[in-house]
């Protein structure tokens, strides 16, 4: 019995074996290709994370560095992966190079799930025979993404959490509390500090459905709008995009983490041999700055013109001194793939300490804010306390 997606692959495997097919026919009660293909796509790309091909690669790589066969390790990579949408990848990455395709050919096949990078390195490992050296460098190329992403997220999650407990706080200050203040202040028939009838005005405001709900709904709306203007108007994408670089600090993360990305990706892709062009445009499709798109679409252009990447880089500034310096380097030592790797390392190292002077800055900040705000909310609610003592005095 032989299991593949069509009748010819089927007598391709078999032919293989030395076998002359003089008959072929379909088992009853079996799915046929079309059948498992159907069943194939009810995967979703977006459930499957980077943390779970993260794994799942250094799986394939260690299996078949320690010599296994490519048709075990794909079978025990089905059977091990914990995510049922992977599961469903890995096994019709099996079928597909037990039909006769190459290991490349089969990710290919799943683009949502595997970018180009990805395959290529792939292609590159199979077709230099040093597959196990691709799949290392594919293993650090994803953990240093996930790196990335999980120090932005770590970082901005405390002063979110903050944020969120400063919020809730100071609402709950404002329609709860508040309120009982203001019923005894009218009660004593006293004129009220300027800080506590602001402070009972903003309450009243927000206790107020057609003025307090109307705000958070125009606030809604405005959020709303610009992500749809984010998605739609490239004008206002790339005005938005400039705007957020110049941010301190916050645009210095992503800077430093897109050249990082951007040295690494090329790195790995001139290792694979890919031509300079190409990886020019699989770094346009990773990268979602417009800022970094149009200036790729510059040096693409250079490029063909004859022009060196060192020089093409330093004619826009949104890449630093320091980034097409050392690219330069390369060119001239000829060892440009070994540059482009110790410029990704430096400005990882730079990533990471912008991102901890981030963290450093915001957490006081969202403390200092939450108890300043909290503190001139009560000491506005008993300052007309504090004035009918003094009177009475």
């Amino acid at each position: 019995m032989v299991e593949a997606d069509t009748e010819e692959k089927a007598i391709a495997q078999i032919s293989k074996q030395g076998i002359i097919v003089t008959e072929i026919n379909l088992l009853q009660g079996k799915e046929t290709g079309s059948e498992q293909k159907n069943k194939l796509k009810e995967y979703k790309a977006s459930k499957i994370a980077n943390k779970d091909k993260v794994i799942f690669t250094k799986k394939l790589a260690t299996m078949i560095k320690s010599g296994l066969p490519i048709m075990k390790t794909l079978k025990m990579l089905e059977e091990q992966a914990e995510n049922p949408h992977l599961k469903l990848v890995a096994h019709s990455i099996r079928t597909s190079v037990e039909g006769g395709n190459t290991l490349s050919e089969a990710f290919s096949e799943h683009k949502l799930v595997f970018d180009t990078i990805y395959i290529n390195l792939i292609k590159a490992g199979e077709t230099s025979g040093k597959l196990t050296v691709f799949l290392s460098k594919l293993v650090i190329h994803l953990e240093k993404i996930e790196k990335i992403r999980k120090k932005v997220k770590s970082a901005l999650m405390y002063p979110a959490i903050l944020l969120i407990v400063a919020f809730i706080v100071i609402l709950i200050m404002l329609l709860k509390v508040v309120p009982v203040f203001q019923q005894m202040f009218s009660s004593m028939g006293h004129d009220l500090p300027g800080p506590t009838k602001a402070i009972i005005t903003v309450s009243e405001f927000f206790r107020d459905p057609s003025r307090g709900g109307v705000l958070f709904l125009v606030l809604f709306v405005i959020f709303y709008s610009v992500k749809k203007l984010k998605q739609k108007n490239k004008n206002f994408k790339e005005m938005w995009d400039y705007r957020i670089l110049k941010v301190p600090l916050i645009g210095d993360v992503i800077i430093k983490s897109t050249l990082s990305k951007i040295a690494m990706i090329m790195a790995n892709l001139s290792a694979a041999g890919v031509s300079v062009i190409e990886s020019l445009n699989i770094i346009g499709k990773s990268i979602t700055n417009v800022i970094f798109l149009k200036s790729f679409e510059e040096i693409k252009r250079g490029v063909t013109e004859g022009k060196t990447l060192s020089y093409l880089f330093s004619q826009h500034e949104v890449f630093p001194a320091t980034f097409h310096q050392m690219i330069a380097v390369g060119e001239e030592t000829g060892r440009l793939d070994e540059m482009l790797e110790s410029i990704a390392s430096y400005y990882e190292e730079e990533f990471d300490m912008v991102v901890d002077r981030l963290t450093e800055l915001l957490e006081p900040i969202m403390i200092v804010f939450m108890g300043v705000t909290v503190g001139f909310i009560i000491v506005a609610m008993y300052m007309p306390i504090f004035q009918i003592g003094n009177a009475v005095q």
